[in-house]
């Protein structure tokens, strides 16, 4: 299930098996901010069952990855790499999964406005593993209940990339018995917008277990909301993003495609 990533990232990153599920153990001289774990309890305001209590741990975030030789020019870009490890599992009470109980998933945010009335987008990776990208499109961000323009399903495995538009709430899934891993690239100019979310239980449709696959469910907070759009990944406009190689050296590479970033 673990293994190298050093190929994939362009960076010395190897998943791991820990105490309760998987880590990544970054070498090379690579700083980062000291990893934080996201557990169950911490994410319960937007979890179908309040109740689950498995797994207890749902994933690690590492954040400001980079190597020192490249601080100058990536502080100059304005943006942050992150990457992201969960571990696998079902949310459900008591380690039995049923169907209905939801896959795992972070917990979900949108971001901040800027001056043109946007919010910022993000960009992300998939690293190892397979899961799914919620895009939950708003007329605005910080209305209770909101205006939900589209919602789209975004199925996505290794070596896709997702670009985040902007006025979006999204939350990540994992699916399957392997760790997702994704990287990210986003600003670093703002802090990410938890509580839009939490107020409304989560995004307007819970991703639940159905047999060996998924289904999607609507979370009855939400008064009306768009029937979902399921799309692949590789079918997503990329915004003029590089292909063909990691972000992280992309962005080193070519600074101006990921300008859009910074200003929506």
């Amino acid at each position: 299930m673990g293994g190298d990533l050093t190929q994939r990232l362009g960076l010395p990153v190897e998943v791991v098996p820990a105490d309760e599920g998987w880590q990544l153990q970054i070498g090379g001289g690579v700083r980062h901010e000291k990893p934080q774990l996201r557990r169950i309890g911490e994410i319960k305001a937007v979890l179908k069952n309040p109740d689950a209590d498995t797994p207890k741990v749902l994933y690690w975030m590492y954040r400001d990855v980079r190597l020192p030789e490249h601080e100058g020019q990536i502080f100059a870009s304005g943006l942050r790499y992150d990457l992201t490890v969960f571990n696998p599992g079902v949310l459900c009470v008591g380690g039995q999964a049923n169907d209905g109980d939801e896959w795992n998933k972070a917990a979900g945010h949108y971001h901040p406005y800027v001056l043109t009335g946007k919010t910022f987008p993000e960009v992300y990776e998939v690293v190892h593993g397979r899961g799914l990208f919620l895009l939950q499109e708003v007329e605005d961000v910080f209305a209770i209940p909101p205006k939900i323009f589209r919602f789209v399903i975004v199925e996505a495995e290794a070596g896709d990339l997702v670009v985040i538009p902007p006025n979006c709430a999204h939350p990540t899934i994992v699916l399957g018995d392997e760790p997702l891993v994704t990287a990210n690239w986003v600003s670093r100019a703002f802090d990410s917008q938890y509580t839009p979310v939490k107020l409304m239980k989560g995004v307007a449709y819970y991703i639940v277990k159905k047999g060996d696959g998924w289904s999607w469910e609507r979370n009855p907070a939400y008064p009306e909301a768009p029937e979902p759009e399921v799309v692949k990944a590789e079918d997503l406009d990329k915004w003029g993003m590089p292909t063909g190689e990691p972000c992280y050296p992309a962005l080193l590479r070519r600074p101006d495609a990921f300008r859009f970033l910074t200003h929506p």
